[in-house]
């Protein structure tokens, strides 16, 4: 088992009689072979109407299909930009969104009166799924035996539900809106990164205080929450600042969580180390946002957004396809100058603008918000009999990973609002489920009872 790897992103293998004939990369992304400065300058007209150009053309090859297909709608941009294309080859393009309890209650809106605003404008149906704390925590053990990795992570449950619904309804095949913020931003962070030119030219020793300041903000506001993890990396220079923002937790924090004999066993072995070397290998010129995108198309779609997607739909049996990551739009949008994709707070710029005369406003410019669930508010009150008996002491002194103090420390500070550690739990508590499938039970891998 331990000499088990994955084959990296665009990479692909020759294997005869047992034996690794060629290992070799066949695709790699376009920020290694960035053209030059005066052929990447192209002018903002260029670049909305090279977008549209583009997504839409993305959009009419992957409907191509012998069976029928459908779409993922959760009123955001990108799949509602989908769903506007889509349309234009099927009028009936039958849609699906999923509706969760409680998900305007962590300063998020709810998704489902833009799709139901989208699916009206658009004249398509739309189908939707009702899910709660309980179907969530129910879900968690299939989730991370489907996934085959602990991904902690609700958001793959939503595509396991929604697949689900449209395979009942016939459909085996869904696009899907997700790449868009990979290519053209709309994370946080992007935003975050976007406004270091407000701070970053301070003094080292200021920014360690400023970092120091912001971080005793209460966790319980959604705003100092984020204004809290925006300077977490202060303290940092480059590309080690960079790789920052995709932390949930500081490094401290994590350590302490840890038994002696599995920090022993990790070693040196850092986490961001990856990222770190991936960077490196990038163009000097390469900008900051240019980078962090580059990051996201590696790391954070390969390892995450893709690989629970496919995952989950394909336990439903249905395909789920990505225009926004159709190689020739992946190209187009690597020529796009930064300023036309963060521009100012702004995320998503030329995004915006191409759509603009085929969704309405209030659906293009809504707030943010990510495909997924109220995890904070649950794990406090409906999922917290749960985690305690997931991350119990006795099963975390059997298990010999995590501290059972430590962690205990860790859930009342949650619960109180102190620190923001809900994912970090749903993290701890996935890789219990993992251990349990995959490490206690034998012969666990084989099949599923469902």
């Amino acid at each position: 088992v331990t000499e088990v790897r994955k084959v990296g992103p665009g990479e692909a293998m020759w294997v005869a009689q047992g034996n690794i004939q060629e290992h070799f990369t066949w695709y790699r992304l376009p920020v290694f072979h960035r053209p030059d400065r005066s052929a990447a300058c192209i002018s903002e007209l260029q670049a909305i109407r090279g977008t549209e150009k583009h997504l839409r053309q993305a959009v009419h090859r992957q409907l191509l299909a012998d069976v029928p297909v459908g779409a993922f709608l959760s009123g955001g941009l990108d799949s509602s930009s989908v769903v506007a294309f889509a349309r234009e080859r099927n009028p009936d393009l039958r849609c699906f969104s999923i509706e969760v309890s409680g998900a305007g209650d962590e300063g998020c809106p709810d998704d489902i009166p833009y799709a139901r605003r989208v699916a009206a404008h658009l004249g398509v149906p739309l189908d939707i799924v009702q899910v709660d704390a309980a179907c969530m925590a129910e879900g968690l053990e299939e989730m991370v035996w489907q996934l085959d990795e602990p991904l902690a992570d609700p958001a793959p449950l939503n595509v396991l539900y929604i697949s689900r619904l449209a395979r009942e309804q016939g459909i085996k095949v869904l696009l899907s809106g997700a790449g868009g913020d990979d290519l053209f931003t709309g994370y946080r962070r992007h935003l975050a990164l976007s406004s270091e030119r407000f701070w970053a030219w301070l003094p080292r020793q200021v920014r360690i205080q400023l970092r120091q300041l912001t971080g005793h903000l209460p966790s319980s506001h959604p705003f100092s929450r984020r204004l809290r993890k925006a300077f977490l990396g202060a303290h940092l220079d480059g590309d080690a600042r960079l790789v920052h923002y995709f932390r949930w937790i500081e490094r401290s924090d994590l350590y302490a969580l840890y038994t002696p004999a599995f920090r022993k066993a990790l070693g040196e072995v850092q986490a961001e180390d990856p990222m770190l070397v991936f960077l490196a290998g990038l163009p000097k010129d390469t900008p900051p946002i240019e980078r962090m995108l580059a990051l996201e198309q590696r790391f954070f779609l390969a390892d995450h957004n893709l690989t629970y997607t496919d995952k989950m739909s394909m336990a439903a049996g249905v395909e789920v396809r990505v225009p926004f990551l159709d190689l020739d739009l992946v190209e187009f949008a690597s020529r796009i100058p930064s300023q036309y994709k963060q521009r100012g707070r702004e995320g998503k710029w030329v995004l915006k603008k191409a759509m603009e005369p085929y969704l309405p406003h209030g659906v293009i410019y809504r707030p943010k918000s990510g495909f997924g669930v109220p995890l904070r508010r649950w794990l406090r009150v409906e999922l917290r009999d749960w985690l305690g008996e997931t991350l119990s002491p006795e099963r975390l002194r059997s298990r010999g990973l995590f501290d059972p103090l430590a962690v205990q420390r860790l859930i009342k500070a949650n619960e109180e609002g102190a620190f923001d550690a809900s994912y970090t739990l749903l993290s701890l508590a996935c890789i219990e489920i993992w251990c349990r499938r995959f490490i206690d039970l034998p012969g666990c891998h084989s099949s599923y009872p469902i």
